[in-house]
């Protein structure tokens, strides 16, 4: 859940306070069946993107609906649901092999995963570290229907201000969240606040430096228009870190998440798709492009493709 401001319009950065602000690119909505044209600023001295005003809390809904491919999830691919289920159960994984590697995560410790959606990623933790599995969003949208699957898992409605001060959690995971926030600076803030001298913060984000949105400019899928607020690059994104209480201690610019999901969603919305649909019919096109993107990025490993995972601790 994104944490609102009154304010639907900034007049300084986000990130470093700057009010040296310019428009930088108009898109339409993206996964949505309008097509309002909404402005991205960029500030001129740390390079942030953000959207610029943003959508009022009463219209924010309004772009959660049938189109929103995430919300649909693996049904809306008809009968390859099943193998869209085993690519979500891989990219689960990697996502706590994260853990494991960089946060020492195990039985003894206390997980928190913001903005949960579907809690598949808890589950895995769960099942590999037996760790206290907490999940919070603003929703229950994404467990709500097989809560029996999840019966190991504490999951609420809310958002960062609605975690209890006892939690002390060892690890907080944000898996794209971070560039929904309205208000991103007081919500890490708000987290070195609770967290203990050893937690760790783990954060999965789209690039903007990236190729992928070199390549797509205004069809980036990465703009996601208008539920992201934000997309940061690696410089700002260690700048508002450290300005907010944390250090980063380990940064992939290859990320979790398939960067080849960002150059097809782009791919669709060049097309101007209808979202809507069953995704059956796109899926061998999908399975052909994805392929060919791995060969080509193969030659290319040390480029920011889309995504990247930063893992910080207490500054």
């Amino acid at each position: 859940m994104p944490h609102l401001s009154p304010s639907l319009a900034l007049s300084a950065c986000s990130v470093c306070g700057s009010t040296n602000i310019s428009s930088f690119e108009n898109t339409t909505s993206m996964m949505h069946d309008g097509r309002g044209t909404y402005n991205f600023d960029q500030c001129a001295d740390c390079e942030l993107v953000f959207l610029n005003p943003r959508v009022p809390l009463s219209e924010l809904g309004d772009y959660y609906t049938q189109y929103y491919l995430p919300y649909r999830g693996s049904e809306a691919w008809g009968k390859y649901a099943h193998l869209v289920e085993k690519d979500q159960r891989d990219t689960d994984e990697k996502r706590a092999e994260v853990l494991a590697i960089h946060c020492s995560a195990d039985d003894q410790s206390v997980l928190l995963d913001l903005g949960c959606g579907k809690p598949t990623f808890l589950q895995v933790c769960q099942e590999k570290f037996k760790c206290k599995s907490h999940g919070i969003d603003f929703s229950d949208e994404g467990w709500s229907g097989s809560a029996a699957s999840y019966g190991k898992l504490d999951l609420s409605i809310g958002d960062v201000h609605s975690i209890s001060e006892d939690l002390k959690p060892d690890i907080i995971s944000m898996w794209h969240y971070l560039e929904h926030d309205y208000n991103p600076k007081e919500t890490l803030e708000k987290l070195a606040n609770l967290v203990k001298p050893s937690s760790k913060l783990v954060i999965e984000i789209p690039n903007f430096s990236s190729e992928s949105r070199k390549k797509y400019g205004k069809d980036w899928a990465g703009y996601h228009t208008p539920r992201h607020t934000h997309l940061f690059s690696p410089s700002n994104i260690e700048i508002l870190l450290n300005e907010t209480g944390w250090k980063i201690t380990h940064l992939d610019e290859k990320g979790t998440l398939d960067p080849y999901n960002l150059y097809w969603m782009s791919e669709m919305e060049r097309k101007n798709i209808n979202w809507e649909k069953n995704m059956q019919s796109e899926f061998w096109g999908y399975v052909r492009g994805m392929v060919g993107f791995n060969m080509k990025r193969y030659f290319g490993m040390s480029k920011s493709h889309g995504v990247m995972t930063l893992v910080a601790e207490k500054g």
